[in-house]
């Protein structure tokens, strides 16, 4: 990946390393969104050096508003949620810019895997404060959180799966405060993470949820496959945030990735917990005949109000989240003509179940309230 991303090197030496690559790999989800965007934005149907060499020429300018707002309508999306890290400074005096039809998420991770006095600084930081104890650090979360609530954020997002398991255990205030008050007394200390720090990590997560119910804002969390490789799957697995889905009975909980590979737990939970939906985000090019399966599965064993067809994964990068935005309708298409073709489905029901995960349910889940885009 170094020699590819290496724009020092002409790419003549770099194309070799790239055409292996993509001969082993041009048949996998990722690769269809790749051979889609080659064939609608730069009419190229296989990618070769002399097609990378004619893009060079005429790369996308996604910097351009028109533009971005234009492939959006082509893509027929009419929101995005936006988990995009902000300078937390902006977002409380109202000057941050998002992209076009975005809405903030609330990133989580770096609030309650704090493990150093600094960290606990560097959060509180944008309200020009300092804190000292536990008591003061969640009251300064709690006027984060509500700052962002008012710049418009319409959700919390945690991606903590990366670095420890989605077992969330239920420590007492005394465990969680020993290990905060340890660093606190030493700036030099840092709590060993994961385990060192756990049971205040946890502790401030099941506060945030209890924040989350209180400002009325569902939690998205990352669950199933991670980027990169060599990942243990084991702790992303949604399975383990039972015991905390049970307990926060009042929050609406956000289950990302199709919690890929666990198709079945993923189910079991939604079935199960009224307070849990199921996100095929990243999913649909992952794996899509995963999810062309776990579609037909998801609508015969859940409601079909708690499932949400598509999101990207892709950040700004518009055109590749047009693609992912076709792969997702194909999916759908596909899976819901398999139901009307065995008669478990008339076509005016596959209709509202296809308009139903695209955009009925994400709209009212999080309190868009945008206007019926009519051809989604």
């Amino acid at each position: 990946m170094a020699l590819l991303e290496d724009k020092e090197r002409p790419l003549e030496e770099r194309w070799p390393v790239l055409e292996r690559a993509w001969r082993r790999t041009c048949h996998t989800g990722y690769a269809q969104v790749t051979r889609r965007v080659l064939q609608h934005f730069y009419g190229e149907s296989e990618l070769t050096l002399d097609a990378l060499r004619r893009m060079s020429e005429r790369l996308l300018d996604t910097s351009d508003q028109a533009r971005f707002e234009q492939i959006l309508d082509e893509a027929h999306i009419v929101g995005r949620v936006l988990d995009i890290w902000p300078d937390v400074r902006k977002v409380l005096d109202g000057s941050l810019e998002l992209t076009p039809r975005g809405y903030l998420a609330i990133s989580l991770p770096s609030y309650h895997n704090i493990r150093s006095y600094d960290d606990v600084q560097q959060r509180v930081a944008p309200l020009g404060r300092r804190v000292t104890s536990l008591d003061e650090y969640l009251e300064a979360c709690w006027e984060i959180f509500k700052g962002h609530k008012a710049f418009g954020a319409v959700t919390f997002k945690d991606q903590s799966a990366y670095t420890r398991t989605l077992e969330y255990d239920n420590p007492t205030r005394a465990e969680a405060e020993a290990v905060f008050n340890w660093f606190m007394a030493d700036p030099r200390r840092s709590a060993a993470y994961p385990d060192g720090v756990k049971p205040l990590d946890d502790y401030l997560f099941h506060a945030f949820m209890r924040m989350a119910r209180d400002l009325e804002l569902p939690v998205q969390i990352h669950t199933g496959h991670m980027a990169g490789i060599r990942n243990e799957i084991t702790k992303t697995n949604a399975l383990g945030l039972t015991r905390l889905i049970e307990m926060h009975r009042d929050v609406r909980f956000d289950l990302f990735h199709a919690n890929w590979p666990y198709g079945g737990e993923l189910l079991f939970l939604g079935k199960n917990y009224p307070n849990v939906t199921l996100d095929f985000c990243w999913a649909n090019i992952i794996d899509p005949f995963y999810c062309q399966q776990l579609f037909k599965q998801a609508l015969t064993s859940v409601p079909h109000g708690k499932i949400h067809g598509y999101g990207s994964d892709f950040g700004g990068s518009v055109d590749r989240a047009w693609a992912h935005a076709q792969i997702a309708r194909d999916n759908i298409a596909i899976a819901l003509s398999d139901m009307v073709e065995i008669g478990y489905l008339d076509l005016d029901e596959a209709k509202e179940v296809a308009y139903a995960w695209l955009f009925g349910n994400a709209n009212a889940f999080f309190g868009l309230g945008l206007s019926d885009p009519g051809g989604s």
